[in-house]
């Protein structure tokens, strides 16, 4: 029998109309790449795994230690049809403490803007502490406050809970015991061509010089400490 949780989750997927077809063209995305580690034996855990897509391109890339956690009974049975070691869960913390071998590599995609903001930083708190080797890297992406389509997806997608802005990224981050935080491809452009890639990063430039001109006409400011990024999501790495 369906739980209301599954019922909730049913009705997420059929709504957004997304199924495991949707993923059937995935690709590591460029920026990711380089800090996957190259050691095929690395333990591997992605938080919010989905239908498995990214995953699965690890196994068929070699990779042989990798573990998926997902709150949709329909993505984890998805993930399994595909050989794939995937748990279903029903909260990151309460996984963390039964976990008996930590994990070299975390990736977490568009996961924490759907968890109560008071439980956020616990929740990063459980994966540092219960989760993660000294040492080990963890990936964060989620929506981007500061992009044009801020906004949007704060409310296109109605089990959002929270947006992000670099800072608050970097707030809850160091809150949850990370130390070493970097922000990854913050002009979103690595999946570009060069050429491409040039022209943004100048239109980006010009844009900062604008915004600049109005803090200063306006007696407004951003946070000087924390990078101003554009692109749609924010991809963090965090040790």
């Amino acid at each position: 029998m369906k739980t209301e949780q599954d019922v909730k989750l049913d009705s997420y997927f059929n709504n957004r109309k997304v199924d495991p077809t949707y993923y059937s063209a995935y690709r590591i995305p460029r920026y990711l790449a380089p800090h996957i580690p190259t050691n095929k034996n690395a333990k591997i855990l992605d938080i919010g795994c989905g239908y498995g897509q990214f995953l699965n391109t690890l196994k068929e890339q070699g990779y042989t230690n990798i573990t998926g956690i997902d709150i949709s009974n329909e993505s984890i049975n998805e993930c399994k049809t595909k050989g794939l070691n995937a748990i279903q869960i029903e909260d990151i913390r309460d996984f963390s403490k039964g976990v008996t071998e930590k994990f070299d590599f975390i990736t977490m995609s568009h996961v924490l803007e759907h968890i109560d903001k008071d439980k956020i930083i616990d929740t990063l708190y459980h994966i540092k502490k219960n989760l993660l080797v000294e040492g080990g890297e963890f990936i964060l992406m989620v929506p981007n406050a500061q992009s044009y389509t801020g906004a949007y997806w704060r409310y296109e997608d109605f089990t959002h809970t929270i947006m992000f802005t670099s800072g608050s990224c970097n707030y809850v981050l160091k809150a949850a015991g990370f130390n070493t935080i970097n922000f990854i491809d913050p002009d979103g452009t690595k999946h570009m061509g060069a050429l491409k890639g040039l022209i943004i990063k100048t239109l980006i430039g010009i844009h900062k010089l604008r915004e600049d001109f109005w803090n200063i006409v306006l007696q407004t400011s951003f946070h000087k400490p924390s990078p101003r990024i554009y692109s749609f999501e924010i991809k963090v790495s965090a040790k």
